[in-house]
């Protein structure tokens, strides 16, 4: 989540004078349309077919394959109705949730919306890489089909970090099965697979590489929707958090076979991103196969540890969901790092607590410059380690990490201070 809706805000360059027309969107929907947005067993009890993951005998439901439901009958996990539209199954009970796919991971007539996507990855050698592709849409932001697009490659090796911002105007694709995104410099493709073919260029490096979504979608907030600090309104949110990637990297022309895992967030709504001070966002893949996400957005522009509201999701290795508050998550900054460049200090390493949970992890980088300069806010986004304790025994995994604000306010601020001293939160002028 994050530094990519500021990256909206770059939009907003491209027509200015254009801003104070903006709507507002507190739509109840996220679609167009009417969607908001998308022991053992005697051998006489069990056929000779079922598998070591048809028996149960513990739990009495789960969510089986297809994400249906299931209950643990005789010691065997038996199918139950599959949840309706506009539910999912969690924990093995159907819930609630205002986003429905595939129509929803395509575009909206929202006021700003983005698709991100980072990941790590290796070659034959071991050698690690990272890469960052975010398409930013401004559907409603200027009255026009503007489109702000990064990419992100970083080589652990030499400590290079390549990037691109680049602007386009176009009507989206908005076929409602599908994804298609394209610029002259990146581009991604999905059919009704879920599997997604991307692309980007920058710099001195390059990548070609298909995605394919192992897990299904999680639904931040438990049904798809979540707050934007108190300074503005919500926005519907959800991420695909274990994704297998393979394909090639390009480095200064070179063709590098590389895998790895990424991870996807798809984000929207009509939330005022101008008055926001700033954020961290925290995405953890686990090597017992769970996954978290979590979120702080600050307080007090000139006190970081000033907390105005966090969440999180956590998602077990069997797909299950727990949603955290700034309650059960403790972040501690060990290290900073600053810009030459922009003369932004960013917090740098972090201990990571969830108590509950058992997880007391140190989530580190070996590549400090990570930033990612822009023309209306600054942010810094990174490819990190980290390991630890989880539940008593070792534990440890590879994620990303963004950080926004700590390099000054976007270029815009201004013109929307008003706005936030008025109390007119949500929506623009």
């Amino acid at each position: 989540m994050g530094a990519r809706f500021w990256l909206h805000l770059v939009l907003t360059v491209l027509m200015v004078s254009t801003l104070a027309c903006g709507g507002d969107d507190d739509d109840d929907s996220a679609s167009d349309d009417d969607v908001a947005v998308d022991d053992d067993t005697d051998d006489d009890d069990t056929s000779d077919d079922d598998t070591d993951d048809d028996l149960c005998g513990g739990e009495a439901l789960r969510c089986g394959a297809g994400d249906v439901p299931e209950e643990c009958v005789e010691g065997v996990w038996t199918p139950l109705e599959p949840c309706p539209r506009l539910q999912y199954c969690n924990f093995g009970e159907c819930v609630n949730t205002l986003i429905e796919f595939p129509a929803d991971e395509a575009p909206h007539r929202n006021l700003i919306e983005w698709w991100y996507w980072t990941g790590n990855l290796s070659d034959a050698d071991g050698n690690v890489y990272g890469f960052e592709l975010t398409f930013f849409y401004g559907a409603r932001l200027l009255g026009i089909p503007a489109w702000m697009i990064h990419v992100g490659i970083v080589d652990e090796q030499t400590g290079e970090h390549d990037s691109l911002v680049e602007f386009s105007v176009h009507f989206p694709d908005e076929t409602p099965t599908e994804l298609h995104l394209a610029t002259p410099s990146a581009s991604v493709d999905r059919g009704a697979d879920y599997v997604y073919e991307l692309s980007g260029v920058a710099d001195t490096h390059a990548y070609d590489l298909t995605l394919t979504d192992t897990q299904g979608p999680t639904y931040h907030g438990g049904n798809g929707s979540i707050r934007m600090s108190s300074r503005t309104v919500d926005s519907f949110y959800y991420s695909r958090m274990r994704i297998d990637v393979e394909g090639t990297l390009y480095k200064d022309g070179a063709p590098i076979d590389v895998t790895g895992e990424a991870w996807m967030d798809h984000q929207w709504g009509g939330f005022n991103p101008f008055v926001l001070i700033g954020w961290d966002w925290f995405s953890m893949q686990f090597e017992d196969g769970s996954e978290i996400m979590y979120f702080i957005f600050r307080g007090d522009e000139d006190d970081p540890s000033v907390v105005d509201m966090a969440l999180g999701s956590y998602v077990d290795p069997n797909g299950d969901q727990t949603i955290l508050s700034m309650h059960d998550v403790e972040v501690t900054p060990l290290d900073s790092w600053s810009s030459e460049v922009t003369g932004g200090v960013y917090p740098l390493n972090w201990n990571f607590v969830v108590e509950d949970l058992g997880i007391d992890v140190d989530i580190t980088t070996s590549v400090p410059d990570q930033e990612f300069p822009n023309p209306m806010w600054n942010y810094w986004e990174g490819m990190v380690r980290f390991d630890g304790v989880k539940e008593g025994g070792p534990t440890g995994g590879m994620g990303f990490v963004e950080l926004s604000g700590y390099a000054g306010r976007p270029a815009l601020w201004k013109l929307f201070e008003d706005v936030w001293e008025s109390g007119k939160i949500g929506t623009l002028p």
